[in-house]
């Protein structure tokens, strides 16, 4: 993984804050929806449902001393499985990794992938969610070497999945009630891509 993703993971983590238990969240239930299996919260922002996924399915180890017991350390390993290598973070340019992980963290892997996508001009059935080979050669293309041209580049690719996941937050059911905090995150989001796309040596990473 490369270096950006300390930075990116310990900034989602204080987005997520630490233990939630409230009963009208779907990620709260181990059914990964509200009054299915048993309500016994998140922590750090990995949802019940992920860590029934991540004990293999075993719904019955996930409870709520379970959720409470999510250390700094076990949140990253599963931020690491679960969302930085399925979204190939370790592969994107500075700034777009914090983009793509982090809608991705927080809205779900195939939406962000398909939005980065989408956004480099991938069409139709190349905009698949799977941010992989033929993905990773278009991004490559496009991307330039030298840095003045590269931080203008990535600032642009930023701007423009900016929009795109303000696009696809406004379009939640739950938008007029979470839909400040959820725009509030996109700001901070944004500004953390493009503190990355502009430090020293941001053009030579992947």
């Amino acid at each position: 993984m490369q270096s950006n993703f300390t930075t990116i993971t310990d900034g989602t983590e204080a987005r997520e804050g630490k233990y939630s238990g409230r009963r009208d969240d779907p990620g709260n239930w181990t059914g990964g929806c509200v009054g299915h299996g048993m309500l016994v919260g998140s922590m750090r922002g990995i949802s019940a449902p992920t860590m029934v996924r991540w004990l293999h399915g075993d719904v019955r180890a996930v409870t709520v001393a379970t959720m409470q017991a999510v250390t700094p350390e076990l949140y990253r390993t599963i931020a690491a499985a679960f969302y930085w290598r399925p979204l190939s973070c370790q592969k994107l340019p500075a700034g777009i990794d914090a983009m793509v992980f982090d809608f991705g963290f927080n809205s779900g892997v195939q939406r962000s992938a398909r939005l980065l996508q989408a956004a480099i001009g991938l069409t139709g059935d190349d905009v698949d969610g799977d941010i992989g080979p033929q993905t990773l050669r278009v991004l490559a293309g496009l991307k330039p070497i030298a840095m003045d041209e590269f931080s203008s580049w990535a600032s642009a690719l930023i701007g423009k999945l900016s929009v795109c996941q303000e696009a696809e937050y406004r379009s939640f059911r739950d938008f007029r009630v979470n839909g400040k905090g959820w725009l509030a995150r996109l700001e901070w989001r944004r500004q953390l891509a493009l503190s990355l796309a502009q430090a020293p040596g941001a053009a030579l990473a992947p």
